[in-house]
């Protein structure tokens, strides 16, 4: 079995990677804010580290899966962030969706300490991360990725795309998203029209499959479409609220890279502002 592996951020998706890993066989250290989320992957056979500089000394690869940008910044290069605490030779990949820039800049800040920061976006749902068929994308690093980083990615990865450089996969994640939210907008605002209009949404889906229109992604998505907003309350609600976050976050990424590029996107923009509308769950008026 590979090195010593640690995994920073049990939310949705780090969680169902991390059970994933622990499940087949791989020495595991977890951390997170969240006892709760430490507790559900030690049930699932992972090992607890105090810190994560602690889990950081004793691992030979380091998996992150937290929010945002200025999240993964502080887990690494924060005050009580894991770069110091990291052996050289360790690789660090980010899975989480960030700004290409940010995982080069880090990096470049690893590369000073002998540790490959590279970037893994991953794509799929927790569902296929628990059965091992995430698509990942990833940026590699000049030196290539180690026994241990590659075989965490097979582990999680239904299919590993390498994507070209550091910054690379990030770079693909973020269209990745572009097109999911995309498709999940259109199936949104075609649904509220058959419906207000009295016709059939469930011949409008046969329509669909009939010419391959609709993927698994979107065929997922169609049961939260048709669900009445009363009930998106309570711990549901607050994971949809999470959801639309991420993905307004996505797609703001993805405007910036569009307008960095010289490129405006403004159905990005469009998209990304409507979110809480595609989902059943508008902003309160006024609420940003």
């Amino acid at each position: 079995m590979a090195g010593t592996v640690g995994y920073i951020g049990l939310g949705n998706m780090g969680g169902a990677m991390a059970g994933r890993l622990a499940a087949n066989g791989f020495d595991l250290l977890v951390f997170d804010l969240s006892a709760d989320a430490v507790e559900a992957a030690v049930a699932k056979g992972a090992a607890a580290a105090a810190s994560g500089a602690d889990l950081a000394a004793a691992c030979d690869h380091i998996s992150i899966c937290v929010p945002d940008d200025a999240a993964v910044m502080e887990v690494i290069t924060g005050d009580l962030g894991i770069l110091g605490a990291c052996r050289p030779g360790t690789t660090i990949a980010v899975h989480s969706t960030v700004h290409p820039d940010t995982v080069r800049d880090l990096a470049v800040l690893g590369a000073e300490r002998d540790v490959a920061v590279f970037d893994a976006g991953v794509a799929g749902g927790a569902a296929a991360a628990e059965e091992g068929d995430l698509s990942i994308m990833a940026g590699v690093p000049e030196s290539g990725l180690t026994d241990t980083a590659r075989a965490v990615l097979d582990c999680c990865g239904g299919a590993v795309f390498e994507a070209g450089p550091v910054g690379a996969g990030m770079a693909m994640k973020v269209a990745f998203n572009v097109m999911t939210y995309f498709q999940q907008a259109a199936l949104s605002a075609a649904h509220q029209i058959v419906v207000g209009e009295g016709s059939d949404p469930e011949q409008l889906l046969a329509a669909w499959r009939h010419v391959g229109q609709l993927g698994q992604l979107t065929e997922r998505f169609y049961p939260l479409v048709t669900m009445a907003p009363e009930t998106k309350v309570g711990e549901f609600g607050a994971f949809l609220e999470g959801t639309i976050y991420l993905a307004e976050k996505d797609l703001d990424l993805a405007a910036s890279l569009g307008r960095e590029l010289g490129r405006p996107m403004p159905v990005v923009e469009t998209v990304r502002d409507s979110m809480g509308l595609v989902y059943g769950m508008p902003r309160p008026e006024g609420d940003s």
